[in-house]
């Protein structure tokens, strides 16, 4: 992608661009005059309360409910694991509000994908886009999906319940909420407002609860709360791993920001409160899980919800799998929407196959990026290891975010003169990249076949740009394929290609 140097993308609200744009689409929604005759774009449905919802939801899904266990094991004791759920909370608010001077400035759905190939050009967007797709997007569906699965299940089986049958019914949520996001945007939206009302409610049910307990009587894990500390620091810097996933998911705003109303104004706003509220929230939910359970049970804990639930709340214990498994719901609602839109933004620039850029004409929504989605999350839901998983998907995380962040870095000085909306404080895009390189650099003597995992993912999708995605690696063969799947995919979902609109600046 390049950019008129003159001017960087200006959101739809100032007659915004949209990347990637081809006169075959054009040629595909115009009559004899080459005017299109209907306009067919993702709306703008998402105000500011529809925006903090969102952020809200997808990273209050399941993270809070499992990576207790996570940091706790990594650190060693209550007080450091205390201690990284307020530094990983902290580091995703920067991480949040500088990412919102790229949402401003080029208010192009796609998110870092969209910002990596401004300021770095096809061949890195092109990686990230990769792993995003076989790693890191797959990785926080099954996890909020498997999650969903054992929290309904659980009061059933006085022991945990199948695997298989938590798998199956993961699968069949995963489908039906592909199913509505490709039917309406107005319904997704509507279920993700609705949905945030219980989760709220168990939150603070769990943090008035761990309140009146160390009130009243102080619990045994805070009597030496930096006992069994692991001084070791890639441990440590692993531990970060668990928190950072878990406040993961304020990013996937900036995938769906050209159908955010006015995000020049709003986009900072709502990246802020919404990652201020989720920091105190998830700390404040930790102290209480400390407070009515010892370490050990937490350590050892499969479902460390469910077991506060049942040392507190007694005969009330059947709400907490009920609100939790409602909480994965509404989170992998949330990733549903948002995640799809990455996948049409990379077929809109012609790294994907050009049928996943289609957009359903009645319904306008991207559909088969969505499908597309739905069956990449399918088949990682095959994997077993759940916590390996985070861990390789936070290092990969990481690698995206330290190219990001240069790339915001880059252009602050290779482009100063381009309009930015939220122009954030340099130190907090400095600190958050140093951040970045300490958790991609540590980790690999803790976890050195996981982070080998995601390296070979990532090389994997260097190798596929320069066969495949790179225009010179077409071939003729591949191209009529690519041409009758596009044919196949109008058809059956009755989709078009987006309507381009014009723009006083470019992207090319």
């Amino acid at each position: 992608m390049k950019v008129n140097p003159s001017a960087p993308p200006a959101g739809k609200d100032a007659a915004s661009p949209r990347p990637g744009a081809h006169a075959d689409d054009a040629a595909s929604n115009t009559g004899t005059s080459g005017t299109p005759s209907e306009t067919l774009q993702l709306r703008k449905e998402l105000g500011l309360l529809d925006s903090i919802v969102l952020v809200i939801s997808i990273v209050s899904g399941s993270g809070i409910f499992i990576s207790a266990r996570g940091v706790l094991q990594y650190s060693g004791s209550v007080g450091v694991a205390l201690l990284t759920w307020a530094l990983s909370g902290v580091v995703s608010l920067i991480g949040a509000i500088t990412f919102s001077e790229f949402a401003t400035m080029i208010p192009v759905s796609g998110g870092f994908y969209t910002y990596i190939s401004v300021a770095f050009g096809p061949a890195p967007a092109f990686v990230h886009l990769w792993v995003n797709i076989i790693i890191v997007q797959p990785t926080m569906q099954v996890v909020n999906a498997y999650t969903f699965g054992y929290y309904v299940l659980r009061p059933f089986f006085p022991d945990d319940p199948p695997d298989a049958a938590i798998r199956l019914l993961a699968a069949a949520l995963i489908v039906l909420l592909a199913w509505i996001n490709s039917r309406t945007v107005r319904v997704s939206v509507a279920l993700q407002n609705v949905l945030m009302i219980p989760k709220l409610m168990i939150l603070a049910g769990i943090i008035i609860t761990g309140l009146y307990y160390l009130a009243t009587d102080l619990s045994p894990s805070y009597h030496h709360p930096f006992h069994h500390t692991r001084f070791y620091l890639p441990a440590l810097i692993t531990a970060f791993y668990q928190g950072i996933y878990t406040y993961d998911g304020w990013n996937n705003l900036n995938m769906v920001v050209e159908e955010i109303r006015n995000p020049s104004k709003i986009f900072a706003l709502a990246s802020g409160v919404s990652m201020g509220i989720l920091t105190v929230v998830f700390v404040l939910t930790n102290v209480a899980y400390f407070a009515v359970l010892t370490p050990e049970e937490v350590r050892t804990s499969t479902a460390v919800a469910l077991s506060f639930g049942n040392a507190a709340f007694g005969v009330l214990a059947i709400t907490v799998p009920v609100a939790v498994a409602i909480s994965a719901l509404a989170s992998l609602n949330g990733q549903t929407f948002t995640q799809s839109r990455l996948v049409f933004v990379g077929a809109r620039q012609r790294q994907l196959p050009k049928f996943l850029a289609l957009i359903t004409i009645k319904r306008n929504t991207p559909a088969p990026a969505i499908i597309f989605m739905t069956m990449v999350t399918l088949v990682m839901l095959g994997t077993t290891d759940v916590y390996a998983l985070i861990n390789c998907s936070s290092f990969s995380r990481s690698i995206s975010r330290i190219v990001a962040t240069s790339g915001l870095l880059w252009l602050r000085y290779k482009k100063p003169e381009w309009k930015r909306p939220f122009k954030v404080w340099v130190v907090l895009p400095v600190v958050y990249l140093l951040v970045m390189v300490v958790l991609v650099t540590l980790p690999a003597v803790e976890e050195p076949v996981t982070v080998g995992v995601a390296l070979a993912v990532i090389a994997s999708g260097i190798l596929v740009f320069f066969l495949l995605a790179s225009h010179t690696g077409h071939s003729r063969r591949l191209d009529e394929i690519s041409g009758r799947l596009y044919r196949f995919t109008q058809i059956l979902f009755q989709a078009m290609p987006e309507t381009p609109y014009e723009t006083g600046s470019s992207c090319s």
